[in-house]
């Protein structure tokens, strides 16, 4: 377990400095990673570890990013990249150029289920602390009405 730690740590700090992450905010990267690592370790079920490591390191994204005043995002990516699901979609298309289309749409609906998980579990963490943190539903932005048909404008 403590190799397995190791590696989730060098993987997300590597990944870190191919993002070109400004040096003094490496390790917050990298601790988010390991530390999502040992949550997704920690629980059986493959999709629920991950989506509960994401949600993890969200609210570790989001604290650090309020802490050191800097991006979500030079935290969260890093720290995710150890979950993501890197083996299933190499698999998935290793069985896809072989011809075996069965076993490419069972290892690419885990792999999506899998992506699917990390995306939720990064929006669960992130969108109600912004919500709270930026006042309310009233500083959520609008998007404009588009009009399709003439029935749906105002009259003039």
């Amino acid at each position: 377990m403590l190799i397995e730690l190791a590696v989730s740590f060098i993987a997300a700090l590597a990944f870190a400095v191919v993002f070109n992450v400004p040096v003094r905010y490496l390790l917050p990267g990298a601790l988010a990673g390991a530390i999502g690592w040992l949550i997704f370790r920690s629980f059986g079920s493959m999709n629920t570890a991950i989506f509960l490591a994401s949600v993890g390191i969200g609210l570790m994204a989001e604290g650090g990013a309020r802490i050191l005043r800097i991006p979500v995002l030079i935290i969260a990516v890093p720290g995710i990249i150890p979950l993501v699901p890197g083996v299933g979609a190499y698999s998935t298309m290793l069985a896809l150029v072989k011809g075996n289309f069965i076993v490419a749409l069972t290892t690419g609906t885990e792999t999506l289920f899998a992506a699917g998980a990390i995306a939720v579990g990064i929006a669960v963490a992130t969108v109600p602390l912004r919500l709270v943190w930026k006042g309310g539903a009233g500083h959520v932005r609008k998007t404009a009405h588009t009009y399709i048909t003439s029935f749906d404008s105002p009259k003039r």
